[in-house]
């Protein structure tokens, strides 16, 4: 079965029918024609798969310690120690690069003071704590 979507001089308008073809036929088979002379064939993608749940964490947690203390500065922090970020709002863990953060910031910096300049990959800014863990041996 052959379904005409649009017949235009247009330019334009032929350039933005196969793209909305595409959106409103998932899984379909689209041509795209100028006259009789075929532009363009595409599969048009199935509708997207909803996420599927993040998976349950098994074992130890690499940052079991929440940094709360405000005399932690990068200087004074031991250099096995490592840190991450967690968002409260979307529960995800993100190490971060303490040697960068204390160059960018300066070594004398109170790590705390950093958190409500922080954003998450979910666009959340301040409602994230400091985790602290330790190196692998």
């Amino acid at each position: 079965m052959i379904e005409v979507i649009a017949t235009s001089t247009s330019f334009p308008v032929s350039c933005a029918a196969p793209k909305a073809a595409i959106r409103e036929r998932p899984g379909k088979y689209i041509v795209h024609m100028n006259g009789r002379h075929r532009m363009s064939c595409e599969l048009a993608p199935d509708p997207s798969v909803p996420l599927k749940p993040r998976p349950i964490k098994v074992g130890p947690d690499p940052y079991p310690e929440s940094l709360n203390d405000p005399k932690w500065t990068f200087a004074n922090l031991p250099e096995w120690q490592t840190l991450a970020i967690h968002c409260r709002s979307c529960d995800r863990v993100a190490p971060v690069d303490r040697w960068e953060m204390s160059r960018k910031h300066g070594k004398q910096t109170v790590i705390t003071s950093l958190l409500p300049k922080l954003r998450c990959e979910c666009g959340v800014k301040g409602d994230c704590e400091w985790k602290m863990g330790r190196l692998p041996r």
